[in-house]
């Protein structure tokens, strides 16, 4: 993931000394550098993010509750609105 040919910034930041050794310990575990495990926490971070906008609308309009009547009109109509197709 991390190239030495990437160009890069250093940026500091103030953790309590409890998340400092939780950084230290897990990167450890995971036979990480703590700056590859925060890269990498970043980057998922990012990616749950764009997939937030992307998913826009849809999110948290569907019921798990398998005995509630799904909003299959309310569904359908959002779908339409948003697909690109059919504009």
């Amino acid at each position: 993931m991390y190239s030495s040919a990437m160009k890069t910034s250093t940026i500091t930041i103030r953790l309590p000394q409890s998340q400092r050794d939780n950084l230290k310990a897990t990167a450890t575990q995971l036979h990480k550098t703590e700056s590859d495990f925060i890269r990498e926490l970043l980057a998922r971070e990012f990616d749950q993010a764009a997939f937030g906008e992307r998913a826009g609308e849809f999110v948290g309009c569907l019921d798990s509750d398998a005995s509630a009547p799904a909003p299959a009109e309310a569904f359908r109509a959002a779908i339409k609105r948003n697909n690109w197709r059919a504009k």
